[in-house]
C-alpha cells in the first residue's frame, strides 16, 4: 500500500470522526421515527410497543413514545424519519409493486 493511499485513508477517518463529534450532541436531543428493536413501553401512556413497531425515539434523555403520544406532545411533535425507517418503507413499497 502506497504512502498516498494511507494518507487518504487517514484524512477520511479524521473527517468522519470530526463530523460525528460536532453532530452527536445536537442529534441526541432530536426525536426520530424508527423501528423498535426490542419490546418496550411508551413513556407517556405505557402502551407496550412490540419489536418491529414504529416508535418515536430520543437518545438523550432516553425516551420512547408511540406515534399517537409523539404527535400529541409538543416536544416530540416535529420528529424526523430515521434512515432505517426510510429503508424499511422503501423495501415494503417495492414488494407491494
Amino acid at each position: 500500500m502506497s504512502f498516498q493511499s494511507r494518507q487518504k485513508k487517514r484524512r477520511h477517518k479524521r473527517a468522519v470522526e470530526k463530523s460525528k463529534r460536532t453532530k452527536s450532541s445536537e442529534t441526541a436531543k432530536r426525536w426520530f421515527l424508527t423501528i423498535g428493536r426490542k419490546d418496550c413501553s411508551c413513556a407517556s401512556c405505557g402502551v407496550v410497543l412490540r419489536r418491529g413497531a414504529d416508535i418515536v425515539y430520543r437518545h438523550e434523555p432516553k425516551a420512547m413514545r408511540c406515534l399517537r403520544c409523539a404527535e400529541r406532545n409538543a416536544d416530540s411533535k416535529r420528529f424526523r424519519a430515521s434512515l432505517r425507517w426510510e429503508r424499511k418503507r422503501r423495501a415494503e413499497l417495492q414488494k407491494a409493486a
